[in-house]
């Protein structure tokens, strides 16, 4: 499997893939994201491709400013990973990773933040065996009005 850059011509694929990973999202407004993230530097978009060169995993960082509230300088943030659940297990979130490690590395960062919810024990497991060390549990809370 090959990581490289989200391109134009992947969008009609990659809006598949993250309306898959966010499925109570609107898969228009997810599809509908993608050229003006795709033009954001503040935005990196990876595309996994198998040996054929078909899209089958994604990952999208954000520089972010801020984490739990607190300003910090900008770090990159894991915002979505996904891989097909047909080759999970196969080193493809494995090669995402490595790809977002090195170019943080590249651009003089020194981490990488990502978040998991509280009942996702997969993701939990996985990014701890990728090196990721917990920071924080929050819980947030809205009131009807």
């Amino acid at each position: 499997m090959i990581v490289r850059d989200a391109r134009l011509d992947d969008v009609s694929t990659w809006a598949a893939m993250r309306a898959r990973l966010w499925p109570d999202a609107e898969a228009a407004e997810l599809a509908s994201e993608l050229p003006a993230m795709l033009a954001d530097p503040t935005l990196w978009n990876f595309i996994l491709t198998d040996t054929g060169d078909r899209a089958v995993g994604f990952a999208e960082v954000q520089l972010r400013t801020m984490f739990d509230g607190c300003a910090v300088p900008p770090y990159p943030h894991i915002e979505g990973l996904w891989v097909d659940a047909a080759l999970r297990r196969r080193g493809g979130a494995r090669a995402l990773l490595a790809a977002i490690e090195a170019r943080a590395r590249e651009r003089g960062h020194d981490r990488v933040g990502s978040d998991v919810e509280l009942d996702n024990i997969i993701s939990q497991t996985w990014h701890e065996t990728s090196g990721f060390k917990e920071e924080a549990r929050t819980i947030l809370y809205s009131k009807p009005l």
